[in-house]
C-alpha cells in the first residue's frame, strides 16, 4: 500500500515586513518542495509528498531554515 501525505499550514508573523522576510528566506531552501504564500502577516506554506518520511524531513528542513530566517532578521533590528 502507497500513503501520500500533504499538510498546510499558517504561520503567524509578528508584522507584515517580518513575514515577507522569512517568506523570502525560505523560498530559496523550499520551493521545490514547499510552495509558501504570504496572507498579511502570516505565512501559508503547502506540500505534498509520496510518502511520511519525506514530509518529516521536509518539514524538519521547513522549520530549521525558519529558525534561522527569524534569527538573522531579529538580529538586524
Amino acid at each position: 500500500m502507497k500513503m501520500k501525505a500533504e499538510f498546510k499550514l499558517k504561520i503567524e508573523c509578528s508584522s507584515h515586513k517580518e513575514a515577507m522576510a522569512v517568506n523570502e528566506a525560505l523560498k530559496v531552501d523550499n520551493e521545490e518542495y514547499i510552495k509558501s504564500r504570504m496572507n498579511g502577516n502570516y505565512i501559508i506554506a503547502e506540500g505534498k509528498f509520496d510518502n511520511l518520511l519525506s514530509l518529516l524531513n521536509t518539514l524538519n528542513d521547513f522549520f530549521s531554515c525558519m529558525k534561522v530566517a527569524i534569527e538573522a532578521i531579529n538580529l538586524n533590528e
